[in-house]
């Protein structure tokens, strides 16, 4: 039997991965740097997500050779909420909940293929949409989502740098999904203008996302109309309507439900620090932050009223 190649062992463990070269940390930062000073990022936005970032080899694993980025598919989650008498199901997109769980499975799944060779496997601050987009592993759509095939946007990318040989280097020029040029699905879709027509780099200022990722504190801003909220955080309007995600659309896991009284201490931004253990819990296993939901949960049981 002709043995597996690394990405064919990722792939019978349920997970999609590909391979580069840290020689390449300096051409993904410039990547970056490059989109900052053509003044394509909003200030604000990019001292919000990017400066955490570090194109090194870590101080722990100084021979790290190789990066390794890994897709794990995953569902959009159904969160039920009981209010004013009725049961309100409201949504979280597949990339944010089982982030620890996922990097276990992965890890787990590296050991496994690695052996007898006991490789390690550090976590990278790195781009992760890029480094899957550089690899080849996903294709950019034209609201900067990475699609993977198949399983279109419904995933969870992880990375890890390790001292595992570089075997292939899958650097490659950044690929856009066939389509996306003669595509305005998402364009029309986005409720608040961040999907310009006029270039293939989203206005992350505009996005919802990075607005509703804020915390309690922070008002929405006055342009962002309430008929724009649509997920308990993140948004998902741009992702129901693009033809690379209508096979998988339908993938929905039911994961929790909150009681009204749960609910109403929820809506208690000066509550959510007291909240119980098990609420607690509830929270993580859906990928959710109490620091998030006053603001956010409020305005959508209001949409719904």
């Amino acid at each position: 039997m002709e043995e597996l190649t690394f990405e064919g062992q990722m792939k019978s463990n349920g997970l999609f991965a590909r391979t580069i070269s840290v020689d390449h940390l300096n051409g993904l930062r410039d990547d970056i740097d490059a989109l900052r000073k053509d003044g394509l990022f909003d200030p604000e936005f990019y001292d919000d997500n990017l400066p955490w970032f570090d194109f090194r080899v870590p101080d722990d694993l100084p021979n790290a050779s190789t990066i390794v980025i890994v897709a794990k598919p995953k569902p959009m989650l159904s969160v039920t909420f009981r209010w004013n008498g009725r049961a309100i199901p409201l949504f979280v997109p597949p990339a944010y909940a089982d982030g620890k769980d996922v990097e276990k499975e992965v890890l787990s799944a590296l050991d496994r293929i690695s052996q007898p060779n006991k490789y390690r496997f550090v976590p990278v601050k790195l781009p992760l949409k890029a480094l899957a987009a550089r690899s080849g592993l996903a294709q950019y759509g034209r609201n900067n989502i990475a699609y993977i095939p198949t399983f279109g946007s419904f995933h969870r990318l992880t990375a890890f740098f390790s001292d595992m040989p570089c075997k292939e280097d899958q650097w490659q020029d950044m690929g856009m999904l066939p389509g996306c040029d003669s595509c305005n699905a998402c364009q029309i879709s986005c409720p608040t203008g961040a999907i310009p027509a006029d270039r293939m780099l989203l206005r992350g200022d505009r996005c919802l996302t990075w607005h509703n990722e804020k915390g309690s504190s922070v008002p929405f801003p006055q342009w962002v109309g309430a008929e724009a909220h649509n997920a308990l955080v993140g948004c998902m309007r741009c992702q129901r309507v693009c033809p690379y995600n209508k096979n998988v659309m339908s993938w929905m896991e039911a994961r929790e439900e909150f009681s009204e009284e749960e609910a109403a201490r929820l809506l208690d931004a000066s509550a959510a620090g007291a909240m119980s253990e098990d609420m607690a819990v509830k929270l993580r296993r859906v990928g959710l932050s109490a620091e998030l939901f006053p603001r956010n949960l409020e305005v959508l049981l209001r949409v719904r009223e």
